[in-house]
């Protein structure tokens, strides 16, 4: 790439790479370039993942087949931003992937937040703060808002606990939604899910 494409700022990660080409025919140049030197080194192309991409945003509004693609978690697609005058306007931005997010929600099953009524909260803190603040290090990194969804699924999993943990609360959503309300308003920095987005639970 330095040799032959100096022009091509590109990123490397294992066996992802991302290329960044002024037109359609310098990426396709480049594409079919990198193709013929794995096939040098006995190595091909992913046939699914190896595509084109067009950056589509409020300056560039072409229309092509693919408008994103995913690199080191993180989905890169056209998305709604604020600029410094508080008008929206349409950015090329990466956030956490969906299949991120599905990995993240299968570990948050995993630890059964629900059946450890012996535990408090805080306990229960402690014991996935490490867990959420690695997650919010990273994924958190870009367009956070992203990141909302999956905080109020773990938020859903304490409701849950606090249903069976207390009897005035079982069978009661409300109740147990209010619960957690306040105890994220007297505690807003008990979780650290709760201190990046505020007191607003559930």
């Amino acid at each position: 790439m330095q040799r032959t494409w100096p022009q091509s700022p590109f990123a490397r990660y294992a066996d992802d790479a991302v290329v960044h080409c002024r037109s359609l025919a310098q990426a396709q140049a480049v594409m079919r370039a990198i193709a013929t030197r794995l096939e040098e080194c006995g190595l091909t192309m992913h046939p699914e993942k190896s595509k084109i991409v067009y950056c589509k945003d409020s300056n560039r509004t072409g229309t092509y087949p693919n408008v994103q693609f995913t690199f080191l978690g993180f989905t890169f697609r056209p998305r709604e931003a604020v600029d410094k005058y508080r008008r929206q306007f349409t950015s090329f931005l990466p956030a956490v992937s969906s299949d991120a997010l599905k990995r993240m929600r299968k570990t948050v099953r995993s630890w059964r937040i629900h059946r450890r009524t012996s535990a408090t909260l805080d306990e229960l803190a402690q014991q996935c703060n490490t867990t959420i603040q690695g997650w919010w290090n990273y994924y958190g990194a870009f367009y956070r808002t992203a990141m909302h969804g999956l905080f109020g699924y773990v938020d859903q999993r304490l409701e849950q606990w606090a249903r069976r943990k207390f009897k005035r609360l079982r069978q009661h959503n409300r109740r147990s939604h209010e619960w957690l309300h306040k105890m994220a308003a007297i505690h807003p920095r008990l979780f650290v899910h709760w201190r990046v987005v505020g007191t607003k639970v559930g």
